[in-house]
């Protein structure tokens, strides 16, 4: 390749690429593959002497010392795979909804911003709801929650309770009295 002739590329070093706008000679079917070879070879002439004059060559700082050329960022941009995806038509119920003014239901989130302290805090459970008792009943000010307290079980729930400790009971001696009997007498 002759440098000292003007050369008509265009260089994106970022992309590694090099466009020649000019066309090809005329030729004829048992040069085109000279002709091909020869455009190729200048051109990949042209875009290591482009790399090697515009961009900043670098030693790496690992033990081996490399060589590296650090690239600019490219500047063509290149086209897609495949086309944009097409914006997918609104459902029955979409229309509707945005008639009627109808939004989608966000979720709520467990903060709530205490007026108070300036903050958020959470609504439930552990630093959070009435008072802001923790897991301990107290409410973090040396004084104790008011939902500590627990409601104590009438008659007829302490008799249902009861019975089912008893069948609970009953089942476990069941259990273990037919388990004796399938063991029968170990040669006495």
């Amino acid at each position: 390749m002759d440098l000292s002739q003007p050369q008509t590329y265009t260089y994106d070093l970022g992309n590694l690429l090099i466009n020649d706008p000019t066309p090809l000679p005329h030729h004829t079917p048992t040069t085109l593959e000279s002709t091909l070879q020869t455009t190729a070879q200048a051109t990949a002439q042209g875009l290591l002497h482009q790399l090697l004059t515009a961009c900043p060559i670098v030693r790496s700082t690992d033990d081996a010392g490399a060589l590296h050329i650090r690239l600019p960022a490219p500047s063509t941009l290149l086209p897609r795979e495949k086309p944009v995806p097409k914006a997918k038509e609104k459902t029955t119920w979409e229309k509707f909804a945005e008639k009627k003014g109808i939004g989608k239901k966000r979720k709520e989130g467990n903060l709530k911003f205490d007026e108070g302290k300036g903050e958020w805090r959470k609504k439930y459970g552990f630093k959070g709801g009435k008072g802001g008792a923790g897991l301990d009943g107290m409410d973090g000010k040396g004084g104790v929650s008011a939902d500590w307290i627990t409601e104590v079980l009438d008659e007829k729930e302490k008799k249902e309770v009861e019975e089912k400790k008893g069948r609970v009971d009953r089942e476990g001696k069941r259990i273990r009295s037919s388990g004796k009997r399938g063991q029968g007498k170990r040669g006495h």
